[in-house]
């Protein structure tokens, strides 16, 4: 027989399900008389059969158990325990006419949620109302934090960013696979202590000032450094960090989640230099060069290219401009502007070399091209050289 939850809380959050059990069938329906009229919330279910009790609890989703003590089948610390024996953890209210202390406290010590004693009056109601109230909303908190930590949980360990957990005083409290696998600790190692095994002398001061930023929640949320594992390595990670606080702003922990870019960081700076020698050979060219991304955006071009086309400011500005509007723009340097246009789209479409093409300008004198397609890491771009044609003898 399969319970309905394992926490056993209602599906409609806004019901309130109880199971009341009492061997006397007149009070159970005064109590659920009373307790539904004073919270219409309430739905109350009504047992004189202890076993007939546990079957209800095994098929419907209750909320919180409200149970007399003296009955004669078992007692009610009795059935406290066989239902804790069943594995649902709902609130469980002791509510009888046995007065003494001596029960009370033996009920709260064997897990009683509440212990409230019968009197007589309609107030005892009221009371009994409030107290299976607030014993559901507290249960049903704690049960929705459990779950949240839980799902929180699962997220950390799955992840596959690096996440440390410190607690205020920043000292470790969880480190997942994944920062396990970065940093070539094992989490049993780094427990209880702070981050210096995995940061560098070199680095200390920069991520003290970091953790100073954080705990007084004033910055240091992000940040890239580099990083020493368990074997020695030195690697460069990227570091996004998130303050934890209370509900009056006081910090209670700090979450680490980091990334090893130090591949992305060599090949970063590889291609910065590739660029930059690119970059040098492009402006001692004695040609004019236009290089264009598989969008048609500029690329690079050089300093030759705007002194053959008569343009002005800096050519690292023309980067990102569409070139067919910049196409359109030169247009008016050639004899035939509308056919330069066309036979740029007609050379971009076809994708095939062209050599040493001859254009001519409107003032009489030519320029000679060459095109070339590309290969670049975004799609195929688009190569073109530009140079003056010699006058005839």
């Amino acid at each position: 027989m399969s319970r309905p939850s394992s926490d056993a809380r209602s599906a409609d959050a806004s019901s309130l399900r109880v199971l009341h059990v009492d061997d006397d069938p007149a009070y159970l329906d005064l109590t659920a008389t009373y307790l539904e009229r004073i919270d219409e919330a309430f739905a109350v279910t009504s047992e004189t059969d202890v076993d007939d009790a546990l079957e209800t609890l095994d098929d419907e989703a209750i909320d919180c158990v409200v149970s007399d003590y003296d009955m004669p089948e078992a007692d009610g610390l009795e059935l406290l325990q066989r239902v804790r024996d069943r594995g649902i953890e709902v609130p469980f209210v002791l509510f009888t006419g046995k007065g003494s202390e001596e029960i009370a406290s033996e009920a709260i010590s064997a897990g009683a949620t509440d212990y409230i004693q019968k009197r007589g009056g309609n107030d005892q109601y009221e009371v009994l109302a409030n107290r299976v109230r607030n014993a559901v909303d507290q249960h049903r908190s704690r049960a929705a934090l459990a779950e949240s930590e839980e799902r929180l949980s699962r997220f950390i360990e799955q992840s596959p960013l690096g996440t440390i957990e410190y607690d205020a005083d920043f000292r470790i409290v969880r480190a997942n696979p994944a920062a396990e696998e970065i940093l070539g600790y094992d989490e049993s190692e780094l427990l209880g202590g702070t981050w210096l095994p995995f940061v560098p002398a070199s680095e200390r001061r920069h991520v003290a000032a970091l953790e100073r930023d954080l705990l007084s929640d004033k910055g240091g949320y992000q940040s890239v450094n580099e990083n020493v594992r368990g074997d020695g390595e030195r690697i460069r990670c990227a570091w996004h960090n998130q303050v934890v606080t209370d509900a009056d702003g006081a910090v209670i922990g700090v979450f680490s989640q980091f990334e090893d870019v130090t591949e992305e960081t060599a090949r970063k700076r590889e291609i910065e230099r590739t660029n930059a020698v690119l970059s040098t050979a492009l402006d001692a060219l004695p040609v004019g060069m236009l290089v264009e991304d598989a969008d048609r955006r500029v690329i690079r071009v050089n300093q030759r290219l705007f002194d053959l086309f008569g343009l002005d400011g800096d050519p690292e500005d023309a980067t990102g401009l569409d070139c067919r509007e910049l196409a359109a723009d030169l247009s008016g340097e050639f004899a035939d502007p509308g056919e330069f246009v066309a036979r740029i789209e007609r050379v971009v479409d076809a994708g095939a070399p062209v050599n040493d093409e001859r254009l001519a300008l409107a003032d009489g004198t030519a320029l000679i091209r060459t095109y070339r397609p590309i290969d670049l890491p975004g799609g195929d771009g688009h190569l073109w050289a530009y140079r003056r044609a010699k006058r005839p003898e």
